[in-house]
């Protein structure tokens, strides 16, 4: 396996792309990713045939974003493009798209494994981008992990546009303003994920006594809202002023574990009080699932994508040789106050591994066995041979 991920913030689209090419090199790849600022989209159809042409993968998805990650930087606000290539032997690349019509038409696991033409035996990885103004992601993303139970689903919403047709997506010669685009990996490749949503756990863990859709009324049968006030009480000053800024609700994933750490919550925002004494988060809930409060700052951000990486990277074999990442669009400087946290972070403890990608409108990836969209989130998928 080879990878290589190459930056150019040339203003010329043209002489961007020739950057580009010069610095994969003679790798032929049998996957590329494309990643691309607004700045050059004056013409989608004309910059992605000279990809095309200048860089011969047999298998090509992107789309556009408002930061682009490639090498060791990240570009924030600024002109952009970003190239991901892999020479891939043996592994089986299966390029897709999937639409709203899909979404809604597509019934059952084996249709959905017609669609993508890959086994749930194969055990594919997916990578996905998509638009996330035409598509139902999340009902996508449920009827995917249905089909495939024992594969990882990871990537990014396309962050360019602000309004409906704005962005775009790119897979081999299409362009497509609409949907989903994605690939799937099979065969001789292992993928691991790392998914850090920056939060860290405040108080004690609740169980819900009492909940209806995404309202939760009571936690060990006390009113939602007297628990809030107790941990605020007992909260340091330090998160006393995190939780007054913004304070999250991690629901348990795997309710079998003994003892709740940071990564086994899904992480959700609070959106208000309801009804003088309830809660509302962003997300269905229900009586029996177990919560946590959760604060986020630059430094628990830091700390837990750090010790999940290392953590992750330790347990590994073989060591990655390529990986994708998918930050909020939220992270970046305005989170950390300097550039380049997340790629500077993966490069220091993934050392070698060529990595690309871009900052999301929302970031796609597992807690547990299933797959969600996050928010505020560091999504890394890493690619290395099989032990």
């Amino acid at each position: 396996m080879q990878f290589k991920a190459a930056l150019s913030t040339l203003t010329d689209t043209r002489a961007a792309i020739s950057q580009l090419k010069a610095e994969l090199g003679d790798l032929e790849p049998d996957l590329v990713l494309l990643f691309v600022s607004p700045h050059h989209l004056e013409n989608a159809d004309a910059l992605l045939a000279d990809v095309r042409d200048k860089i011969n993968a047999r298998n090509l998805i992107g789309c556009t974003a408002a930061g682009i990650i490639g090498g060791d930087r990240e570009i924030e606000d600024a002109p952009a493009i970003s190239i991901w290539a892999a020479k891939l032997p043996g592994v089986r690349i299966l390029p897709f798209i999937i639409d709203q019509q899909d979404v809604t038409s597509l019934e059952g696991n084996d249709a959905w494994r017609d669609h993508l033409i890959v086994s749930a035996d194969s055990k594919p990885g997916f990578i996905i981008l998509p638009d996330p103004f035409s598509i139902d992601v999340e009902h996508c993303l449920s009827e995917m992990d249905d089909a495939y139970p024992e594969s990882k689903i990871v990537g990014g919403l396309a962050s360019a546009g602000r309004a409906p047709g704005e962005n775009r997506l790119f897979l081999n010669d299409q362009v497509l303003r609409q949907g989903l685009v994605g690939v799937s990996l099979s065969g001789p490749i292992q993928i691991d994920t790392v998914v850090s949503q920056g939060c860290r756990p405040i108080g004690e863990p609740f169980v819900i006594t009492k909940a209806e859709q995404n309202i939760i009324q009571e936690l060990r049968g006390k009113p939602a809202l007297e628990i809030v006030r107790s941990v605020f009480a007992s909260a340091s000053p330090t998160d006393q002023a995190l939780m007054q800024t913004g304070l999250h609700v991690g629901r348990v994933v795997d309710e079998r574990v003994e003892k709740f750490r940071q990564g086994d919550f899904l992480i959700r925002n609070l959106m208000g009080v309801v009804e003088q004494s309830a809660i509302a988060i962003n997300a269905y809930i229900r009586p029996g699932q177990t919560i946590q409060f959760q604060v986020r700052d630059s430094k628990s951000a830091d700390e837990e994508m750090r010790d999940l990486l290392t953590e992750e990277i330790a347990a590994m074999p073989t060591p990655p040789g390529g990986g994708l990442l998918f930050t909020c669009n939220g992270r970046g400087a305005r989170m950390f106050g300097k550039p380049d946290h997340d790629i500077g972070l993966v490069n220091s403890i993934a050392k070698d591994c060529q990595v690309a990608g871009f900052f999301a409108a929302g970031e796609i990836g597992p807690v547990g066995h299933r797959t969600f969209i996050h928010g505020f989130t560091s999504s890394l998928i890493l690619f290395r041979r099989p032990a």
